[in-house]
């Protein structure tokens, strides 16, 4: 009897990229090039093997694979050994927990980052970005990725902490202060621990002590803090409040513990990540005056009392966008097969771990034409809707996207209004900007040099 069922495609094994040396792998090309390395296994295939010493490691290279993953398929993903890394020194929060209680972290965190929520944030990220930008001086140079790490952790820091005493206003500075001092040196590990082997990796001659030291004085910052808004819940506001509040799938509200892992969780994803973004666009800015000045009049003709966003400054959200694809920050992401599946027609076992990569994906020439020059105006004739699904994902897709996307963004319009409205950036001379490339994407250094508008 013939069926009309058509036969089930048969799996393919995926590729292995060349250039594996016995024992090492494909560890020396990713250790040494990293980002060059993952985009020229692109032109290998949609799903690529290649080996960090004896153990293999799946890569993503198309928008489809990446879609696959992060949602078509996520149920049966989970996050990988990068993660596992983090897991013991920036605890089980959001962005390292599992399954049913990563949703209910979630779900207990999303009124937090409601639009309403954070329009009412506004106003305080409003008044430290313009505190801070008004103490420069006219010809001062500024180390931009300093005070932008720094300007990041404090604006989160006095937003997840909504205070009304002057000693607590106080604390959260010297929290965010603190805090701004140890992230880089706790990121740097988890990158190194992500790639290396352990015995390696472990090494004191790569900064391991550092790094331990780092994670663990976080971790008494964070649990200070948690311990401090127990005791005065007169404060009120902020997401501390968010997570001591009951909830139907937690009645009881977040542990003073699991209330230090999402808070340590926030602060990496939001300070290390956005200070890092608006780095890249001080830099763009201070290259390209033309763009500077079209910001500028878009920003100082925002009517008072207008929130920030792609309605009311259409230019400065594209020259975001634009940022967040060419300089995007988080290029090495991983994930876990937690059972036999397909991606793409190619068979991946239970237990293998997949690696994809935003910033290749943003520089793929199939999807974004002259993809190396920026241009926030190649939005206008194409937006995100019209690219396939995956190709761009600055924050991410499914129930793995971040939480943050919309604070961030906003954010980052703030920062960008308050210094262009105010300043114009020229690069430091003799300083030539690098990408320096660890578990983000940093300039090495940024001094940049501000002198006020010209009148008229």
């Amino acid at each position: 009897m013939r069926s009309d069922t058509p036969p089930a495609a048969v799996p393919i094994a995926a590729p292995t990229v060349p250039g594996r040396i016995p024992l090492l792998g494909h560890l020396p090309q990713l250790a040494l090039k990293r980002v060059a390395f993952l985009q020229s296994v692109r032109s290998h295939g949609a799903v690529v093997r290649i080996f960090l010493g004896n153990r293999p490691v799946f890569v993503l290279n198309s928008p489809e694979a990446v879609h696959d993953v992060l949602l078509k398929q996520s149920r049966k993903f989970g996050k990988g050994h990068l993660f596992d890394v983090a897991r013991p020194f920036i605890g089980n929060g959001i962005i390292t927990s599992e399954g049913d209680f990563h949703l209910r972290q979630r779900r207990a965190l999303q009124p937090a980052f409601h639009r309403d929520s954070i329009a009412a944030c506004v106003a305080t990220m409003s008044g430290i970005a313009e505190e801070q930008v008004a103490a420069w001086q006219p010809g001062e140079v500024i180390a931009m990725d300093v005070v932008m790490r720094r300007m990041m952790t404090v604006m989160l820091v006095a937003t997840l902490f909504g205070t009304e005493r002057p000693d607590g206003a106080a604390a959260v500075a010297e929290l965010g202060e603190h805090v701004a001092a140890h992230l880089t040196t706790v990121m740097r590990g988890v990158f190194v621990g992500t790639v290396l082997p352990a015995p390696v990796a472990t090494s004191p001659v790569l900064g391991h002590r550092r790094y331990l030291a780092a994670a663990a004085a976080l971790r008494d910052l964070a649990d200070t803090a948690v311990r401090e808004a127990r005791r005065h819940p007169e404060d009120g506001g902020g997401l501390l409040s968010v997570m001591f509040a009951g909830t139907p799938g937690n009645p009881h509200g977040m542990t003073d513990t699991e209330a230090r892992d999402e808070l340590l969780s926030l602060l990496m994803a939001g300070a290390e990540t956005t200070s890092a973004s608006l780095s890249w666009a001080l830099h763009e800015l201070g290259r390209r005056p033309d763009i500077a000045g079209r910001i500028r009049a878009e920003c100082v003709a925002l009517p008072a009392g207008a929130l920030p966003g792609a309605a009311t400054l259409p230019f400065t959200e594209r020259f975001l966008r634009e940022v967040l694809r060419l300089h995007q920050p988080s290029w090495l992401l991983m994930r876990r097969a937690l059972e036999p599946v397909r991606v793409c027609g190619v068979a991946l076992p239970r237990g293998a771990e997949l690696i994809y990569s935003a910033l290749t994906m943003h520089r793929d020439p199939a999807w974004y034409p002259d993809p190396l020059r920026f241009d926030p105006d190649r939005w206008l004739g194409r937006t995100e809707k019209d690219l396939p699904p995956g190709a761009y994902v600055p924050f991410a897709l499914g129930n793995r996207r971040c939480i943050g996307d919309h604070f961030a963004m906003t954010e980052m319009l703030v920062v960008v209004r308050a210094v262009v409205s105010r300043w114009r950036l020229r690069p430091a001379a003799g300083h030539r900007v690098r990408p320096v490339v660890q578990a983000l994407i940093r300039p090495n250094a940024l001094p940049m040099r501000v002198s006020p508008w010209p009148a008229g």
